[in-house]
């Protein structure tokens, strides 16, 4: 068996066609047929059922598909960590990030990688945790930032490993004309008499964000909106009608600039993130070289939080 025909194999699977994988692999389809009934030889097992028009994968190459896909990952790990001990260059990493760390953590973590890493190709994809994990355990990326509670309750849970972040208390946000702006200390009911607008999925459900909000656990309606993002929740707040929750640090990055007022949000509202890898695998070089720089942002996040909080009045901030 020979690493080449794994990744015959991983592309006629990913790609459910002879002819796209061998375009792909700049081979000829004859030449990739074979490489393929030698693999199945070596095995003792059908990877692919031909007897239909389309390339279906038999059961044998769905049990065997994610070996296949590590054998490879692992042999372009030692490549990669290879050209990074000669000239600390190259290299690249996906990482799936969920609505609150996407912004400043992860655009922090870039930022010290574009800086001290400026060869490594980073992609950061946003989403919810279902789909992030979910892609993670395809392998299509490196590790997953997102909270630890979805990764706990996720079909994946046992595939995964996590690595908790520092907790950052989240601010709640709203115009500087927002009827709440006018009051020191809003109650909980004055606070859920007004929209929230919340990133999707919502990384704070409705029914929690009610209980967390009201202690006594009243019957609370509460207006609740999802939109895209954290930056398209801080533009609706400009309405002067709605409210939202963001980590208290980018508050006090955005706030100022968009004319909005932040308070810390209450001791039970805080990101509770984590990075998440898939047990078992072997995290190539750039990825831990990625991973260092979000635990170090996370870290000073933390370290800058403490500073601001013991410098910061009560009430709302600009």
């Amino acid at each position: 068996m020979q690493l080449r025909q794994l990744e015959h194999f991983e592309a006629v699977y990913r790609l459910r066609s002879f002819t796209r994988a061998a375009r792909e692999l700049y081979l000829s389809q004859s030449a990739l047929s074979r490489s393929i009934q030698a693999l199945e030889a070596d095995l003792g097992q059908t990877l692919f059922d031909r007897s239909t028009q389309a390339v279906e994968p038999t059961d044998a190459a769905e049990a065997l598909i994610g070996h296949a896909v590590d054998a490879v990952a692992a042999a372009r790990t030692l490549v990669e960590s290879a050209r990074l001990l000669r000239d600390g260059e190259g290299g690249s990493v996906a990482i799936g990030t969920g609505p609150y760390p996407a912004r400043p953590l992860m655009t922090r973590a870039v930022t010290a990688l574009s800086r001290e890493r400026p060869g490594l190709q980073v992609a950061v994809v946003g989403g919810g945790a279902s789909d992030l994990l979910a892609s993670l355990v395809r392998r299509d990326l490196d590790f997953v930032v997102c909270d630890t509670s979805k990764a706990e309750e996720s079909s994946f849970a046992a595939e995964i490993d996590s690595e908790p972040l520092p907790a950052e208390p989240l601010a709640l946000v709203v115009g500087a004309d927002h009827p709440l702006a006018g009051i020191p200390e809003p109650s909980p009911a004055q606070v859920t008499a007004h929209p929230f607008v919340l990133p999707p999925p919502a990384p704070v459900g409705r029914r929690v964000l009610t209980r967390s909000l009201d202690p006594e656990h009243r019957a609370t309606r509460l207006p609740f909106y999802e939109v895209e993002s954290t930056a398209a929740c801080l533009e609706l707040v400009a309405d002067q009608r709605s409210v939202t929750l963001v980590p208290v640090s980018l508050a006090r990055q955005e706030c100022p600039g968009r004319g909005l007022l932040f308070r810390a949000a209450g001791h039970r509202q805080a990101t509770h993130d984590g990075i998440h890898v898939l047990r078992g695998r072997t995290m190539g070089a750039s990825a831990r070289i990625a991973r260092d720089a979000v635990l170090s942002q996370a870290n000073a996040i933390a370290r800058e939080h403490r500073s601001w909080q013991r410098a910061a009045g009560p009430g709302w901030q600009r």
